[in-house]
């Protein structure tokens, strides 16, 4: 789904990420978006959020390929899962450290 930048926001602050700086995003699928973000140390994230979830990887690290709306084909290498501190306000979405 689709957000807004204080949605980014708030997604983004379940996950205790605050500072994240936002490098766009991408519809993957009819209700599935990916939002790309770096931090302070030029770390990056990668933010999943559907309707449906159903991402789970159990080793790192991991690939994950998309196709955006306009067939892109998007890669990420994901290295390692970042668990939400407030998985209410994070529902519906997986946040990942890519590479």
């Amino acid at each position: 789904m689709y957000l807004s930048e204080s949605e980014q926001k708030t997604i983004t602050n379940a996950y205790g990420y605050d500072g994240l700086i936002d490098d766009g995003h991408y519809q993957v699928g009819p209700d599935a978006w990916v939002y790309l973000f770096h931090d302070s140390d030029d770390k990056k994230y990668v933010l999943i959020v559907a309707d449906y979830l159903d991402y789970d990887y159990d080793h790192f690290p991991h690939l994950l390929r998309f196709s955006d709306s306009q067939f892109h084909k998007i890669e990420f290498v994901l290295q390692q899962e970042i668990r939400p501190v407030d998985p209410e306000k994070a529902s519906n979405s997986q946040l990942f450290e890519y590479s």
